[in-house]
């Protein structure tokens, strides 16, 4: 028999322990003296599935002070729960325990888990796995939250407080990810997400937990994560359409008519593009080329129907499937590049046009195509209304239609091809733009390096027989004295590709043969090849700029021209065939540079130095 002292201090003990929450430990019978054991710890996992039936396991950590004790309770489970009856003690060091778990018929929703060990638990930290089944369902642990669902868990009470409190919910993936209830939650719990291919976790922890407080776990979860859940009251449609006496036609009525509404709208869209990029390509001899082409014309409606396809899908199937129908959207409203219809040159006549004409570059009149190009003042407009527009109705729907934050914002991508593909800047450009933008520039540059008062300049143009429209610009350039058999410096643009939106820049002398002309540019330029002309006795010589710049066919067309200048009086001679005398000529002051034709001379370095700076062609 226990002394007095003893027996009181045990009884003490005894009784402090099974008022815990979390259970009480049971010393073995044969046990005497000072018994003392807590509870430091309790991790729990909540595993749902589709259906709503919920695994919760409890990862349970004892310590034992003193004593040996052979069984303890587990307290604050629902009473509908299913727990399994079969678990083990791990003890810290040694073999584990097996143990039974039964229902505590003295004290409803607890458990007595017993040890299968005669000795009982000795001295040492013990870990027990708790686990028991529960529908969220049934026990209203999963109630409906506006367009998501509210799961709802709570913990036993702590009897004696403990820090480091933690659940984790592991979900069915979803498209919106778990998150917590409410604000209020964030200022005492740390919610951490990860997503995984098959599954979502949601862990909760809560620095310390008060004693004998009974946590509840709330997070707001998809209902796409329970496709297997059928409960009248979560599937239900709300209040205000179940009160109508149509509570499901009405609403598919209006999603029926809207999707059609979205299909129209953007198969006219598409067949107003694929028009204006016809006509365009058309009237700069070019193929229009649609990325997917489909026959008979029916790409603008299929194109409508598969993006509101894809917005189904996104919003109640399989966002894998709204992906790769917005991507093959997106494919059918996309061009490529026109492809230029190659065709060979008609005769033409070249004639001298105005600058104003030739360079200075002209805007390209208005078509219904530029509302949808992005390069164009009403396409940009355009574009900024539909952007104002989907972020409208993303935040218009955010809380009324599951996933349509996700889903309208990706959806909308199928509008990007109309703006971007299908463009002027695709379009293969106009002789005068490319002059505008090369030759303008070269003529500007040469004015820096040149007196122009010395130079004649002019644009000459290439029209078609028959036609007033031009198809090649050059800028020529010649000396006003000229060098006797010299007729022009031309500086023309070859296309790298046909059609395409870049040129290199290429400069023809054009000279006639066997002249004082000739005798000079063979020396100047020796080695170069020299091709026939317009005319029997004209001679070309084809130079092209060392970089295919402005600036370096300025620099080659102002030595060339300072080079085939007259050096002689009689090289300037004065016209009185006219009404008016021309200029009087001007006497050649400097060194004579110019040998008469036939006499050989070695050339000199400043000529060898336009050989440098060129390139051949």
């Amino acid at each position: 028999m226990l002394p007095p002292a003893r027996h009181f201090a045990r009884a003490l003990v005894l009784s402090a322990s099974s008022a815990l929450g979390f259970g009480a430990l049971e010393p073995a019978a044969h046990a005497a003296g000072w018994q003392e054991a807590h509870q430091t710890s309790d991790d729990v996992r909540v595993t749902v599935a589709q259906d709503g039936m919920a695994t919760v396991v409890h990862h349970l950590r004892y310590r034992v002070v003193a004593g040996r004790f052979k069984s303890f309770d587990f307290g604050g489970i629902d009473p509908r729960a299913e727990v399994v009856p079969q678990t083990v003690a791990f003890p810290e060091k040694g073999n584990e325990i097996a143990a039974k778990v039964e229902p505590n018929a003295k004290a409803p929703g607890s458990v007595r888990i017993a040890l299968d060990d005669a000795k009982g638990l000795g001295r040492g930290i013990y870990t027990v796995d708790l686990t028991y089944k529960l529908d969220l369902v049934a026990t209203k642990m999963l109630v409906r939250d506006g367009a998501m669902w509210r799961l709802a868990w709570s913990a036993p009470p702590s009897g004696e407080g403990h820090d480091g409190a933690r659940v984790v919910f592991e979900l069915p993936p979803a498209p919106t990810e778990p998150r917590l209830a409410s604000t209020e939650q964030a200022a005492t719990t740390v919610a951490t997400f990860r997503r995984m291919p098959e599954k979502d976790e949601l862990e909760l922890v809560r620095a310390h937990v008060p004693r004998g407080e009974g946590v509840v776990w709330s997070a707001r979860v998809d209902p796409k994560a329970f496709p297997l859940v059928t409960a009248p009251e979560l599937r239900a449609a709300p209040a205000a359409v179940a009160a109508s006496t149509t509570p499901n036609r009405v609403p598919a009525a209006l999603v029926a008519c809207g999707f059609a509404v979205i299909a129209g709208l953007l198969a006219l869209a598409l067949r107003t593009k694929q028009a204006a990029v016809a006509h365009a390509c058309a009237a700069s001899r070019s193929n229009a080329r649609p990325l997917i082409p489909v026959p008979g014309g029916a790409a603008p409606f299929v194109y409508g129907a598969v993006t509101v396809a894809a917005l189904a899908a996104l919003l109640w199937a399989n966002p894998t499937v709204g992906a790769l129908l917005v991507v093959l959207a997106m494919a059918l409203a996309a061009h490529r590049a026109p492809a230029v219809i190659e065709r060979p040159r008609g005769p033409g006549r070249w004639r001298t046009v105005s600058d104003e004409d030739v360079l200075l570059a002209q805007k390209r009149p208005s078509s219904p195509g530029d509302l949808f190009d992005v390069g164009t003042t009403k396409g940009r407009l355009v574009a900024l209304a539909l952007v104002a527009a989907v972020a409208s109705a993303t935040v218009l729907l955010a809380t009324r239609v599951a996933g349509a934050a996700l889903a309208i914002p990706l959806g909308s991508m199928v509008l990007v091809p109309l703006f971007v593909t299908g463009t002027r800047a695709q379009l293969p450009p106009k002789p005068s733009e490319l002059s505008s933008r090369f030759l303008r520039t070269t003529r500007d540059r040469l004015a820096r390096l040149a007196d122009l008062t010395h130079l004649e300049l002019a644009c000459v143009a290439r029209f078609g027989e028959g036609t007033q429209t031009f198809d090649e610009v050059r800028l020529t350039c010649a000396p006003a004295d000229r060098i006797p058999g010299l007729r022009t410096i031309e500086l023309a643009l070859a296309a790298m590709a046909p059609g395409g939106n870049t040129a290199v820049p290429e400069v023809l002398v054009r000279f006639d043969d066997a002249s004082a002309a000739a005798e000079k540019i063979a020396r100047i330029a020796p080695g170069v090849a020299v091709v026939p002309g317009r005319a029997p006795e004209e001679k070309v010589l084809r130079l092209s700029p060392r970089v295919p710049t402005p600036a370096f066919a300025a620099r080659l067309l102002a030595r060339l021209s300072e080079e085939l200048e007259g050096r002689r009086a009689s090289d300037r001679p004065r016209d009185t065939a006219g009404p008016e005398p021309s200029r009087p000529a001007r006497a050649w002051k400097g060194k004579e540079r110019r040998t008469p034709p036939g006499t050989s001379k070695r050339p000199s370095k400043q000529n060898t130095a336009i050989v440098a700076a060129v390139a051949l062609a």
